[in-house]
C-alpha cells in the first residue's frame, strides 16, 4: 500500500510539527519546574531566617 506523494509530504510535515510542539512543551515544563524549585528555596530561606 503506497501513498501518493502529496499525502506522504503532508504526513511528514504534520509529524514534524507535532514533534516540535511536543519538544517545546517539554522545554516549557522544564523551565516551569526550575522556577518552582527556585521559589521554593527562596521561601524556605525566608521562613528559616
Amino acid at each position: 500500500m503506497t501513498m501518493p506523494s502529496p499525502i506522504l509530504a503532508s504526513a511528514v510535515v504534520l509529524a514534524g510539527a507535532a514533534a516540535l510542539a511536543l519538544r517545546s512543551m517539554v522545554v516549557n515544563a522544564g523551565r516551569l519546574s526550575l522556577i518552582r524549585v527556585r521559589t521554593e528555596r527562596n521561601r524556605n530561606t525566608k521562613t528559616q531566617g
